[in-house]
Parts: structure tokens; sequence; C-alpha cells
């Protein structure tokens, strides 16, 4: 038999899905048998089962083990010295671009974000920064083009506690683009995004010499509370 054009079949399996996010009322499917040719797909059989619960769902996604890419989260934005950044919601694809982030950070910044100085992400680690389930957690880069190429500037993290109605948040910005506003905008943008999801709090573990980032929060309205190994800054969420 000829070769089969893989990328004829990644276009259905897309299609497929975003058939299935966008009809809830979907509760079995099967495509039986799905005939390949050189450069076309032919679904012979198909067999739909209709599910008579869905007219219960308010929630669009809630049908749908992970939720897709959320562009509504996705905005162009500039920092203080007028240069365009895109914020959005960071996706697998970034793995490259956040193992530069890391690797890039001064010693300083590296311990005030890990507690320690990091420089290099295993695989593992990328995978599990970059590949989040977006309904659990919310990680959102600042990207930039430099010389044709996707640079991330920093990224904030919001994390929900299972059970209950809280999340904890970290953020890092690469040293050549603090002081732009650029901390402030990503912090504002989880507090967005915990006021949508009902969070009664969020809270962040801050190194205790990280003073930007203490009067940072101080003035972003969270509460502080020192110790000697970390300092706690805690916001209530009003809807």
């Amino acid at each position: 038999m000829p070769p089969f054009d893989l990328r004829v079949l990644e276009e259905v399996v897309v299609k497929f899905s975003n058939l299935i996010v966008d009809f809830p009322e979907i509760a079995e499917m099967e495509i039986n048998p799905l005939v390949a040719s050189k450069d076309a797909l032919c679904a012979l059989d198909v067999r739909m089962v209709l599910g008579p619960e869905a007219l219960k769902i308010t929630d669009r996604y809630t049908h749908l083990v992970t939720l897709p890419y959320p562009l509504k989260y996705v905005v162009p934005w500039k920092l203080k010295d007028g240069t365009e950044v895109i914020l959005r919601p960071i996706r697998p694809e970034d793995e490259q671009i956040e193992h530069e982030l890391i690797k890039g950070l001064s010693n300083e910044t590296s311990r005030f974000r890990f507690f320690g100085i990091i420089k290099e992400l295993s695989h593992m680690d990328s995978v599990r920064f970059c590949n989040i389930d977006y309904d659990r957690e919310m990680a959102i880069i600042a990207e930039v083009r430099e010389g044709g190429k996707k640079k991330e500037l920093g990224v904030s993290r919001l994390i929900l506690e299972p059970g209950r109605k809280r999340g904890e948040f970290a953020v890092v910005v690469t040293d050549e683009y603090q002081g732009q506003g650029l901390g402030t905008k990503l912090i504002d943008m989880l507090i967005e995004i915990a006021t949508e999801k009902n969070l009664e709090s969020i809270y962040g573990l801050i190194h205790p010499e990280n003073s930007v980032m203490i009067r940072l929060c101080e003035k972003m309205g969270f509460t502080i509370k020192r110790s000697v190994e970390e300092v706690i800054a805690n916001l209530n969420i009003t809807s």
C-alpha cells in the first residue's frame, strides 16, 4: 500500500476533538471503519449516542477531562519602556523558552524564586511546568519576539489546592526586564483568574530577602506574615 499522510489523520483527530468540545450532548461516538488512502480519509460508518443529561450542563466544559487552551487570557500589553509583549497561558510547546528563562536568571533571582539556585530543568520538570491542566492550574507567560525568535520574559503561576477554595501563586521576571511593571501585571492577571474561579484567597511564599516582591505584594493589598525561613503573602478574594 502507498504511504499515508499522517497530517491528514492529525486533522481528523483535531476536528473530532473540537466536535466533542462543542457538543456535550454526544455521549458516545464510533467511526468504524475509517479508511485511509494516500491523501484522504473516508468514514464508511459512524455511530453516535446522544445523552439527555447534557441538557443540564451550565458550564460548556464540565464534560471534558481537561480544559481546552483558554484563548480568553491571551492579551497584548506594553512594558513601561513601550516594549510590546503578549501575555498568554503557557503551552506544552513552550518547554524550550521556559528552560531558557530559568537558565538565564541571575543567582539572586533564581534563589528568590526557588529558594535555591536552579539553572537547569530536567525534561520531566519542563513537561510538568508547561503541560498543565488549565482547570486546576494556570501559568501566564510574557512573550516577546527578539531576532525572529520567541523569548519568555516572565511567568506567573497559580496552583489550586484540591478540595479548598484557595491557591498558591508564584511569579518570576527575567533580570533585564525587572522594574517594567511586568510582575505587577502578571500577579494582577492571576487575581482576575482566581476571582473567576471563585477562590476565597491566594497566597505566595516569598524569600525573606526579596524586599522588592514583599513591597509589591503589600502595595497590591496582600497581608504579610514574616518568619525567619519565609514570608507568606495572602490576599482575600472578593467577588
